[in-house]
């Protein structure tokens, strides 16, 4: 068995033919199939079966293919990691970020690591919170911006602000602080429990004792600024979808008493960073620190180093 009658299989297998992987392989076709043949003769078992409009796996093949393909992505990441070594970061990284951050981030993201690090291959994947935490648990990207680190396992997390979360509707006192009473006494439209932001401003509200009079619940926050934007419903909401989706609108930020959530950037304890990933993490966390500072994400950054440990703490308590 050799690396390259395991490429040969994985391009079948993906091509759907043998013909079509020929072609992707550089290779001609008598050639890959002879090359599948004897792999087949090696293991004495059948890999491939013929069918009207190409080729499936069989049962082995499919097995054999997951195996393959674990082989040969680790392979390539050592010769990109080696190649990186060089000073050229090289490789493909995933990203998750919230849903609520893309228009803030997803272009800055993207220009800069062209400009910085042309030979990444990047993938951004924006969603909801709990989407960008579980694909960060199991692994499927290599790191991710998030505002409930603390709650995922098996994940490690760097802390970078503290973000408060706003009341968002038509009315006078903009700028003005508004009580979480106040605030939870409007009609309101909110996302799903199964979200955080959710349960962090109901946890907050009970622990202050607090009747949230929530009138309609929608999943995207789109459909939930189109309410707020009617003039039907109030929401609650941290600051970057306001400056995109809620104007025009009042934003008022809650206090009596704050509502606030750290927003770290985490990985899988089980994927450990590559060099190219790094150099990305690096670049996130300073268009993070941008963000806050110019205003365009509201929220106090947590210092790195000896104090910052202070301060993480007192983050993760403020948040818990």
């Amino acid at each position: 068995m050799t690396l390259k009658q395991l490429r040969y299989l994985i391009a079948i297998a993906e091509a759907g033919s043998f013909s079509a992987a020929a072609r992707r392989s550089f290779i001609a076709q008598p050639a890959l199939s002879r090359q599948i043949g004897l792999l087949e003769d090696e293991l004495e078992v059948q890999l491939l079966e013929r069918q009207h409009d190409g080729v499936a796996l069989t049962g082995a093949g499919r097995q054999l293919y997951e195996v393959a393909r674990s082989v040969v992505q680790k392979l390539d990441s050592v010769k990109d990691e080696l190649a990186s070594t060089r000073g050229d970061p090289k490789g493909h990284v995933s990203i998750s970020i919230p849903a609520t951050a893309s228009a803030l981030l997803l272009p800055e993201i993207i220009s800069r690591a062209a400009e910085k690090f042309p030979s990444i291959a990047l993938t951004v994947c924006d969603g909801l919170t709990r989407e960008g935490g579980q694909a960060i648990e199991l692994g499927k990207v290599d790191f991710g911006v998030l505002p409930n680190a603390e709650e995922l396992q098996h994940v490690a997390a760097e802390p970078i602000f503290v973000e408060d979360l706003y009341w968002v509707g038509h009315g006078e006192g903009e700028e003005t602080p508004i009580s979480l009473a106040e605030a939870g006494a409007t009609r309101l439209v909110m996302p799903p429990r199964a979200l955080h932001l959710r349960r962090r401003i109901e946890q907050a509200a009970m622990e202050a004792g607090v009747v949230l009079n929530v009138a309609y619940e929608q999943q995207s926050t789109p459909g939930i600024a189109s309410l707020v934007r009617s003039g039907l419903a109030a929401t609650i909401s941290n600051w970057p979808p306001l400056l995109e989706l809620f104007q025009p609108t009042t934003a008022r930020l809650i206090v009596e008493p704050r509502i606030t959530r750290t927003v770290s950037i985490a990985y899988s304890v089980h994927r450990p960073l590559s060099f190219a990933a790094s150099c990305m993490r690096d670049l996130v966390r300073s268009l993070l620190v941008e963000a806050v500072n110019s205003g365009r994400w509201r929220g106090a950054l947590i210092e790195r180093g000896a104090e910052g440990d202070q301060a993480r703490e007192q983050a993760a308590d403020v948040s818990s």
